[in-house]
This record gives C-alpha cells, sequence and structure tokens, in this order.
C-alpha cells in the first residue's frame, strides 16, 4: 500500500464518529435531530406570533436593507444568478403547482418549509418574506409572482412564474423564477435565484440550498395532502 493510500485509512479510522449500535452511521442521530429542531421552530414562532418576531428582527432588517443597497451600487447594474433543479416523483407539475399557488395563503405550512422562515405572509398578489440570506436576515416582497404564472401547456401541467426580489421601500436588488415541468411519474422544478453580481457566488449558492431545502419541504407535503 502506497503511503497517500495508506494515510487516507489511517485518517479513516482515527476520526471521531458516534452512532447508535447496529447503524452503518449516525444518519438516523441526524435525522432525530432535525426532526427535533423542526418541533421547537415550530414552537417558537407560534407563541411568538409574526408581529413579535418582525419587532425582535428590526435591527437585523434594518442591517440587511443597508448592506443590500450598498452592494446594488457596488454591482453597478451587474448580476449573477445560479439554478438548481429538483426531480419530483409521484406528484405532477400541475398537482404541485395549484397547491403551492394556495400554500401561499397557510402561513403556519410557508413557515415549516425552511427552518430559517421567519415570517412568509401573503400580502395580496405581493408575498412578504424575512428569512436569511448570506449572513443577514432580509425582508423583501415577491412583486408580480402571482401575475408572472403563464402556463406553456393546454393542461397547466408546465408553469413558470418570475417575480422581483423588492425592499420595503420599493428598491428591486433581484429575482427568483420557477419552472415546473411534467416528466413520467412526476417533474422537474428548475429554480433560478439572480443577485447583484457582488453578492456572487456565496449569497447565490447559499439561496440555492435555500430552495433545495423549501421546495422539498413543500413538493412532499403537496404529495400528502392532494
Amino acid at each position: 500500500m502506497s503511503t497517500e493510500n495508506r494515510n487516507t485509512v489511517d485518517e479513516a479510522d482515527t476520526k471521531p464518529w458516534v452512532r447508535r449500535q447496529g447503524d452503518l452511521d449516525d444518519q438516523p442521530i441526524k435525522e432525530f435531530e432535525l426532526t427535533s429542531a423542526r418541533r421547537a421552530l415550530r414552537l417558537l414562532k407560534s407563541k411568538l406570533g409574526r408581529d413579535r418576531l418582525l419587532e425582535l428582527l428590526k435591527d437585523e432588517i434594518e442591517e440587511a436593507d443597508a448592506f443590500m443597497h450598498q452592494e446594488l451600487q457596488r454591482s453597478a447594474g451587474q448580476q449573477a444568478s445560479g439554478t438548481v433543479q429538483l426531480h419530483a416523483h409521484g406528484i405532477s407539475a400541475g398537482t404541485f403547482n395549484r397547491w403551492l399557488g394556495a400554500a401561499f395563503d397557510r402561513e403556519e405550512v410557508m413557515l415549516a418549509a425552511h427552518p430559517e422562515h421567519y415570517v412568509i405572509h401573503n400580502v395580496p398578489g405581493r408575498p412578504h418574506i424575512v428569512e436569511t440570506l448570506g449572513d443577514y436576515v432580509c425582508s423583501f416582497f415577491m412583486v408580480g409572482w402571482k401575475e408572472s404564472e403563464h402556463p406553456t401547456s393546454q393542461d397547466d401541467a408546465t408553469v413558470g412564474r418570475r417575480s422581483s426580489l423588492t425592499l420595503a421601500d420599493g428598491t428591486v436588488f433581484g429575482w427568483v423564477s420557477t419552472l415546473f415541468e411534467e416528466i413520467p411519474d412526476g417533474f422537474i422544478a428548475t429554480l433560478t435565484v439572480t443577485l447583484p453580481s457582488s453578492c456572487a457566488p456565496e449569497l447565490v449558492d447559499q439561496h440555492l440550498e435555500h430552495f433545495a431545502v423549501e421546495f422539498h419541504s413543500w413538493i412532499l407535503a403537496a404529495a400528502e395532502q392532494r
């Protein structure tokens, strides 16, 4: 065995780990932790309520607003985008699209989809969202989300949306778009975010991870509730 391979094996053998007796890895324990964290956050968010959460996060939101204005100035109109695709099985694009459109009026469902959803409520046609973006807690409105729906097939099975990410003062700092395309036994969700170029790649990559978590949660919830 070469020195390089022996070092790799030695490091793997000596790296600390903890797992339940009989398990192949610690993934079940991580799942327990995730379930507990979601349960704790659901309790805290429901007890505090939207208004108290917004008051608690007031300073963080003001800091995020200042940061985004700064990044827009630094980027001088240049933007950067990133896309993640999810493969959903066992539910159609049309079914999920209809579920998601209605779910924006169900605040508890929207909040539960991601641990860093602090506020999501539907100001008619203009969802208001407070969530983590990079190191900041950002408050923004999705302007045009409902209006941008455009079926690309007669049965409404392939649907795209594009909406601006807009600060409370009306400043547009980015865009998000979604496209749900039917495939046999499911659909492909193509999720794109666009931000000022000076934010890339860290904030773009982080938001793609955010997309993956929340849409994973929403698609499974839609499949269970149809």
